[in-house]
């Protein structure tokens, strides 16, 4: 069975003015600010590597730092070990905020729907956060999404700081 799905325009799925409030009331506000600041970072250092990337004879790019390898070739030009080192630094970031969002419990109706909001909004290919996250036991991993499921079912079963919509 085929099923129409509704497509959020406009950067937003969810009406700004359901979402607005003092931030200050609620932890998920400023998680949702580091996350935004952390992802724009790391974009803005993968358009760098893109360009050096297109820029640069491959003999002058042979570096490579992420989180399997940290190879430095000193003939490499330093605008290329800057960006692969600045590069794996905001993804670790980008990474670090992303599990924040799902460690950090929203306190309020507000702050439950921005981060459901953020979440959908960055999540623009189906890639966009996470995968293979460990749980709290080591063991097992879980995507990002799981985690986020989790932490809005905490969130609704322990309640919100604020009176219901009844």
């Amino acid at each position: 069975m085929n099923m129409l799905v509704g497509v959020a325009l406009a950067g937003e799925a969810i009406p700004q003015e359901a979402i607005a409030a003092d931030p200050a009331v609620d932890p998920i506000f400023a998680a949702i600010e580091a996350h935004k600041a952390a992802r724009a970072t790391w974009i803005g250092w993968v358009d760098r590597h893109m360009a050096l990337e297109a820029e640069l004879p491959k003999d002058k790019r042979k570096s490579s730092v992420n989180v399997w390898d940290n190879e430095i070739v000193s003939s490499d030009d330093p605008r290329w070990i800057e960006a692969e080192r600045e590069l794996s630094r905001a993804s670790d970031a980008e990474e670090e905020a992303a599990c924040d969002l799902v460690n950090v419990r929203p306190t309020t109706m507000a702050g439950l729907l921005a981060l459901l909001n953020h979440a959908l909004v960055y999540d623009t290919d189906g890639q966009g956060w996470p995968q293979d996250l460990f749980s709290d036991d080591g063991k097992r991993t879980r995507s990002w999404q799981t985690f986020l499921l989790e932490n809005i079912t905490v969130a609704l079963t322990m309640g919100l700081d604020e009176p219901s919509f009844s």
